[in-house]
Formats: structure tokens, C-alpha cells, sequence
């Protein structure tokens, strides 16, 4: 009997160790189902416990201190009590709820569930946007309301300005939505106390200080714009007058967006106004053949002029652009990058015109080259100093040799000045009204008309036979204004002897 009663023992202890390891491990595989979708173990929220709260939970806790509970305030004898909403609160307890759901959930796996491993959610709720005016209504203080700050598209359209506020005189909201919030922060264990109302001078919800704040989120989306982009080449960015017509500035941060709505700090972008403006003001100026861009560069390919912008040819597939707007004002919340439609590109390309001028000393002659082709050739008079035959400087007044570029231009310009020549002797001029001047040194030479006290053709330059001037070239008067016309500023200039 004692044989068969230790074999007995022997067979059924293994079978209550099974039963002791498959009830534990059943408690925690239903502990982790059950704290994912619940707040985890050392979570909390404003200081205060969420540990095994629901999604629900939170946002049922969080809307009923908004909603329900009221701060009693006293002003003259004259009682009456207002909740966080009533004062214009408009908490998202949606996005508050999910941040403590998914607190810790980013470490360690075995971490998660240690009470010892604490983080906390504090959003922050700010008493300045509280809205006196409801207060002002049901007990009289409002002497004068107050005025938002504003943030407003400035005069050239490339950037924004703020329109400061406008001081009101009331109720001291600030005090009130104090206490409020401390009721909402404690979730319900901190009970209001009564406010005596005050009156002061109160600010709007807007202030310079947040205006401010949301033209440099504003500025920065400028200056780093979201761009269109159909295979991956950019058609259209989205540039200020774009985002005035989308945005509106929200001074509580926490407060809860429409389902169109994106925010970017103090700035709240709307779907439907960006899809709107897209539709109107950017699809509209797409076009699908393409143009190409024409410029004007010296000797050296640096850009002087834009003859023609041009523009790319550009086709969106039907369609494919019907929900953009949403796509652009996520990528604005995000503070940049870009937004890709369907579509063919023919993109444009760049046509270049090189203009460089030479003046030879030797040959009298001023050269006007485009794309290195010789397009005109004008006689010219240059500085007493340069010898006639050969161009070298062998005295006072020369004209200098070298690689210039034009950096200044007149129509017309009286000249005069004087300069103390090598002999000692002075030397003075005052030529009025010289027309169609060009510098290109920054010792004072250009090319102009030649001063002269009547018309002075072309020809008749050619046959002075000999250099007139104190340093600079003078061509004659049917030439100037063309050249002066075709001279643009940058365009290179060579003298050579």
C-alpha cells in the first residue's frame, strides 16, 4: 500500500505544477491584452494616476471637468459660475487620451509594465485665452473688448506682418480659467474656489507675442515652401498668398481641429480653403505646353536679365488632384516637404543670349558680341592719354585696359571733376548733359555718347583722328542709344590696347 500510495504522489504533483504554470501564464497573457488598450502601469496624467484607464475613460474624465465643473466668481454683490468651455475652452481630450494610452509604449517591451517606470502627460493649458467676454455679459464689467493681434499677408504678397492688438477693459478672465484648470488638471480632486472678479486691462487670446510666433511659422513655411511635384519634378509650391487663404491663427494649442484642419503651432491650416485656392489660383496657371526660359548672361554665364520665365508643360491625370488639399495642409502641420500628383511634365529649358563687349584702343572701335557673334561695331574716341596708333597709355587721362563689368547707369548725367596731371597743371571739366552713360570702371570711365556740343554721328567720330576724352570712350550719337539699350547692367567689358 505504501508503494502504491508514493507512485500516486509521484504521478500528480507534476500535473499541479502544469495547473500552477498554465494559471499564471494565463494571468499574463490577459495583463498584456488587457493594458493594450489601456494606460500602462506608471503612466500618468497631470500628476495624476491612469493606470488601467481606457481611451474612454480619459476623454469621459478630461470633457466632464471642461464641461461640468464650474469656478464661481463674485463682482459688486453680483454672483454667477462659468465652466472652462463656457470661457471658450475647447480641449482635445482625443489627442490628450492618446498620448497616455501610448505612453511607454516606445522602450523596452519588459519595461512597460514596471510601476517603477514612470512618465507623465502634462499637457499644457494656458490661462491667457481665456474668454472674458462671457463673463463681462453676465455680470457688466466689459468696458471695452479687446482685439485679436492679427497676421496678414504683407504688401509685395512674399511674406506676412503683424497687425499688433488692441487692449480691452473687463472682467479679469485669467483668474477665473486659473482655478478651472486646476480643477481639470486634478481631474475632479481640487474644487474651484470663488473669484472675486477684478476689472483690468485685458489682452485678446491673440497676442502680439503669439502673432508673432505664428509669422515666423508662417515665414519659415515661405522661405522652405512646400512644393507640387508630379514625377518628382516641382510644378508649383506653396507660397504665401497660398497659405493666407488656407490658415487661421488658434491661440490654445490644445484646442480640438475639425476634421479638415492640420496645425503647425499657432497656425491651423483648413483642407477645403487649400483645395479651393489650389483649384483657382495654382491648377488654373498650369499649362500644358511648354515655354521656355530666356536670359540674358555675360563672358562670364552669370545671369543678367530674365527675358521670359517661361514655364514647364504640365498635365495632371483627371483626378488626381481631387484630394490635395488635405495632402498639403498635412505636409505644412509637418512643417515642410511635398505633395505628388499624377501627371506628365515637359519641362522647360533654359535659352541663354552671352553679351560681351570689346573696346580696342588701337582699332578706335567698340565690339558688341552676342553669343560671341560680332552683331555691331562703333567708332569711338577714347582717353588723351592712350597713344592713337597704338592704344598704350603714355600719359595723363588714359583709358584703362582690362576685364570689367558695367556696375552703374545713367540716361544722362552731367559730368565734371578735375584731376592734377603728372606737369602739375589742373585740369577741369564740366560736360552737361552727356547722354546714355555706361561705367565700367570704378575710377569713373564709361561708354557714352560723346560729349559734344551737337550731334556727332558715327562717322564723324571715325574721323577725328584723335582721342578727346579724360579717360572714358565716347561714341557717337546714333550709336549711344542703342547701345545703352542693349548694355545690360553686368554685361562684361574687355579693353584691350
Amino acid at each position: 500500500m505504501d508503494v502504491l500510495a508514493s507512485k500516486k504522489k509521484r504521478v500528480i504533483w507534476p500535473w499541479i505544477v502544469l495547473a500552477v504554470v498554465l494559471v499564471l501564464g494565463g494571468a499574463t497573457a490577459g495583463g498584456w491584452w488587457f493594458f493594450e488598450s489601456h494606460a500602462l502601469p506608471g503612466v500618468s496624467l497631470w500628476g495624476n494616476s491612469m493606470v488601467g484607464k481606457s481611451r474612454q475613460q480619459i476623454i469621459n474624465a478630461i470633457d466632464d471637468q471642461v464641461n461640468n465643473t464650474s469656478v464661481p466668481v463674485e463682482y459688486n454683490g453680483e454672483t454667477a459660475s462659468f465652466t472652462l468651455k463656457e470661457l471658450g475652452y475647447d480641449i482635445d481630450s482625443e489627442e490628450i487620451a492618446d498620448q497616455v494610452v501610448n505612453a511607454k509604449r516606445d522602450g523596452a517591451w519588459w519595461k512597460r509594465y514596471l510601476p517603477s517606470e514612470q512618465e507623465n502627460i502634462e499637457p499644457s493649458i494656458s490661462p491667457s485665452v481665456a474668454d472674458g467676454s462671457v463673463i463681462d455679459a453676465a455680470l457688466g464689467t466689459a468696458e471695452v473688448t479687446p482685439v485679436d493681434a492679427q497676421v496678414t499677408l504683407n504688401a509685395d504678397s512674399n511674406g506676412f506682418d503683424v497687425v499688433s492688438m488692441q487692449l480691452g477693459k473687463g472682467a479679469d478672465a485669467q483668474a477665473v480659467a486659473e482655478q478651472g484648470i486646476a480643477a481639470l488638471e486634478s481631474l475632479g480632486e481640487t474644487q474651484p474656489e470663488t473669484v472675486t472678479i477684478e476689472l483690468k486691462d485685458t489682452e485678446p487670446a491673440v497676442t502680439d507675442e503669439i502673432a508673432n510666433e505664428a509669422k515666423t511659422t508662417l515665414d519659415g513655411l515661405v522661405s522652405d515652401p512646400v512644393e507640387i511635384k508630379v514625377n518628382d519634378h516641382t510644378i508649383a509650391t506653396i507660397d504665401a498668398p497660398a497659405l493666407a487663404a488656407a490658415m487661421r491663427i488658434d491661440a490654445n494649442e490644445q484646442s480640438k481641429l475639425a476634421d479638415n484642419e492640420t496645425r503647425n503651432g499657432y497656425v491651423v491650416f483648413n483642407a477645403d480653403k487649400m483645395q479651393e485656392y489650389y483649384n483657382n489660383s495654382i491648377k488654373t496657371n498650369l499649362q500644358t505646353g511648354r515655354e521656355d526660359r530666356e536670359v540674358v548672361v555675360n563672358n562670364n554665364g552669370e545671369e543678367l536679365e530674365v527675358v521670359n520665365e517661361g514655364h514647364d508643360g504640365v498635365t495632371v491625370a483627371d483626378g488626381a488632384d481631387t484630394n490635395i488639399g488635405p495632402q498639403l495642409v498635412e505636409a505644412l502641420a509637418d512643417g515642410g516637404g511635398s505633395v505628388s500628383v499624377e501627371g506628365t511634365v515637359d519641362p522647360m529649358q533654359t535659352k541663354t543670349t552671352k553679351r560681351h563687349v570689346v573696346v580696342d584702343l588701337s582699332d578706335h572701335k567698340v565690339y558688341a558680341y552676342e553669343n560671341d557673334q560680332l552683331i555691331r561695331a562703333m567708332s569711338m574716341s577714347a582717353g588723351q592719354g592712350n597713344d592713337y596708333t597704338t592704344g598704350e597709355c603714355t600719359g595723363d587721362l588714359c583709358t584703362p585696359t582690362g576685364d570689367f563689368t558695367v556696375w552703374l547707369k545713367y540716361p544722362s548725367q552731367t559730368m565734371s571733376g578735375s584731376v592734377t596731371l603728372s606737369d602739375g597743371s589742373v585740369e577741369t571739366w564740366n560736360a552737361p548733359n552727356v547722354g546714355y552713360v555706361n561705367y565700367f570702371s570704378h575710377t569713373g570711365c564709361a561708354i557714352h555718347r560723346i560729349a559734344s556740343d551737337g550731334y556727332y554721328s558715327d562717322a564723324a567720330v571715325a574721323a577725328m583722328g584723335v582721342n578727346t576724352s579724360h579717360g572714358c570712350v565716347g561714341i557717337g550719337w546714333d550709336q549711344a542709344e542703342w547701345f545703352y539699350d542693349w548694355l545690360v547692367m553686368g554685361t562684361t567689358v574687355h579693353v584691350q590696347a
